[in-house]
């Protein structure tokens, strides 16, 4: 089995090589569920993601909230209707639709700390399509100064080595002359910082193989009859063929062929047969509460309410809040960094500045937004230190005539004065 491609060679900000005998099944074991590094690589985070629920359902809560946000288009605090560049973000590719791409963004960011996005065509001009990129298949060349030199990518999509440019927009990375890659990355503790960055697992991968080797525990039991081991004890004395005998029968009675060998068969003493447990059952080991553990701490490492994660914790009138705090404390934050990145790298490309302009998203048409947003409109409204105009312009609505007069605006004030 090749575990890692051709193209890969040994880097100083790579951990060095695990090497796994073969015959011992529990280290082999523990590498092909998890990862022998955990969540330290790309590869072992999204493993971590494939196999643990624990991991997957806050993230996949956050990024399909995420991946339907509407972008805009902001210049010099203008909101812009109609853009080349929002064009390309509604229609990236003929092989992704924009919540497809935001979908893989929003993930590899979340899962491994790192997403990957290509521009086909010029490097120096408006993208023709974009291409998400899979973390586990970029390897990171560091050059001077701890910074990255070069992308080196693998796999089956956008293979080659982008090299380190200094352009008058900034850093770029480039695969002359067909397309040029942007790297969003999270804050990392490593001394690599400024190469990659460090997935949010890191600190919860204790949790997240706990709650994938439980579960492995819990489907083995039941696949072996709800027992760790049992032994079957002959106590008639029998030959070796005779024992042999019995000892298959009993093995694919109870079993199973894909479990031979978890039950212990013996023989010698009197004529009666006995069958003793072994080891302690799924209740003393309490996996329960272990496993609800496991999904908590995985749930707060990404800022998922409880309530939206487990029963326990949830309650119908405090969904409605923790929808809330799912976007003030998730959602948003993800929207902001990966809009943040997109602008830095594609505004220059349309011969706009990143520094007044800027990509950012609708809240608008956020429905988990809108009840909140409306209460705070009608208490503006009711204190009338804005007028209708200025409170419609905040909603994205169009003036009206006659709605820049204040009506009441000199009562309220003093009203607000005697309170204070």
């Amino acid at each position: 089995m090749r575990m890692f491609d051709r193209w890969r060679k040994p880097i100083s900000s790579q951990p060095r090589d695990v090497k796994v005998a073969l015959g011992s099944s529990s280290s082999l074991g523990s590498f092909l569920q998890t990862g022998a590094l955990g969540a330290m690589t790309p590869s072992g985070s999204l493993s971590l993601y494939e196999k643990s629920t624990a991991v997957s359902v806050p993230i996949n809560m956050v990024v399909d909230s995420f991946k339907t946000v509407d972008p805009i288009l902001t210049i010099r605090g203008e909101r812009v209707a109609e853009h080349p560049l929002l064009e390309l973000l509604q229609n990236p590719s003929p092989y992704f639709t924009r919540i497809q791409l935001l979908d893989v963004l929003g993930k590899d960011y979340l899962i491994t700390g790192n997403a990957y996005l290509a521009g086909l065509g010029n490097p120096g001009r408006p993208p023709l399509e974009l291409q998400p990129v899979s973390p586990r298949n970029v390897q990171i060349t560091q050059g001077s100064g701890g910074l990255p030199s070069q992308y080196l990518v693998g796999g089956d999509s956008m293979v080659g080595a982008f090299d380190r440019q200094d352009t008058k927009y900034g850093v770029n990375f480039i695969k002359s002359p067909s397309a040029d890659m942007k790297q969003i990355r999270m804050y990392s503790t490593k001394s690599n910082s400024l190469l990659e960055g460090q997935s949010k697992l890191l600190s919860a991968c204790r949790e997240a193989r706990q709650h994938i080797l439980g579960s492995e525990h819990n489907v083995s039991l039941l696949e072996s009859g709800g027992r760790l081991s049992l032994v079957f004890h002959f106590s008639a004395d029998m030959d070796e063929q005779t024992f042999e005998d019995a000892r298959q029968r009993v093995l694919s009675q109870y079993g199973g062929a894909s479990k031979a060998g978890t039950i212990g068969v013996t023989a010698g003493g009197a004529d009666t047969m006995d069958i003793k447990e072994f080891g302690v059952n799924a209740k003393d080991m309490d996996f329960a509460n272990l496993q609800q553990m496991a999904k908590q701490a995985v749930a707060l490492q990404y800022q998922v309410p409880l309530a939206l994660v487990t029963m326990e914790a949830s309650t119908f009138n405090n969904y409605t809040e923790a929808k809330l705090a799912l976007y003030d404390n998730a959602v948003i934050p993800l929207t902001m960094e990966i809009m943040g990145g997109l602008s830095d790298w594609l505004l220059p490309k349309y011969g706009l500045n990143p520094a007044t302009d800027m990509l950012t998203f609708d809240q608008d048409k956020i429905t988990a937004l809108q009840g909140r947003r409306n209460r705070e409109m009608k208490i503006r409204k009711d204190i009338d230190v804005e007028t209708n105009n200025e409170i419609r312009a905040l909603m994205s609505l169009d003036p009206y005539d006659g709605g820049d007069e204040h009506i009441h605006g000199s009562e309220v004030a003093v009203a607000i004065d005697d309170e204070s």
